[in-house]
């Protein structure tokens, strides 16, 4: 797996306390939420004010849930060093809806960047899944008179 630019930004600021191991940061189970880490683990439940101040001066969001921190951080470019392709059938019709309807949604927009980036670093074939479902929920949005998210074109190509 890549680490894409948002992983590497996480890894620099999430710093464990002295002496101890390096947070894990696995992809969020939640749809709502782009990572996770079990940074409270680290720290005896309670993370330290610096580094959630931190977080929050880069951009990102957090809430913590018992032992994990969960975190994103609007993307409206793919991440550096995220995925590099194949582009499938699936993602040339999400494509193509995008330039066809230019009217966008940006307060929709989170949770497709979310999804297509934690598909992106599992691989080719949930990327593909991933578009592919985005396509169908694309259509049924369409023919529901409501607004595509608003998502950049190189989400779905180099």
């Amino acid at each position: 797996m890549l680490r894409n630019a948002l992983r590497e930004e996480l890894a620099a600021v999430l710093t464990p306390p002295a002496g101890g191991r390096p947070p894990a940061i696995r992809r969020s189970p939640r749809e709502e939420w782009l990572y996770m880490t079990d940074l409270p683990v680290l720290y005896g439940g309670t993370v330290p004010n610096t580094l959630l101040t931190a977080l929050t001066g880069l951009g990102w969001e957090y809430r913590q849930e018992d032992d994990r921190l969960q975190l994103r951080k609007p993307a409206p470019e793919p991440p550096e060093h995220w995925y590099a392709g194949p582009f499938g059938p699936e993602a040339g019709c999400c494509l193509s809806l995008l330039d066809r309807h230019p009217q966008r949604d940006v307060e929709d927009s989170g949770a497709a960047q979310r999804t297509l980036i934690k598909a992106g670093e599992e691989g080719e074939k949930a990327y593909e899944e991933t578009c592919a479902a985005l396509h169908k929920d694309w259509a049924r949005r369409l023919r529901e008179g409501k607004s595509l998210p608003a998502l950049s074109r190189r989400y779905f190509r180099i």
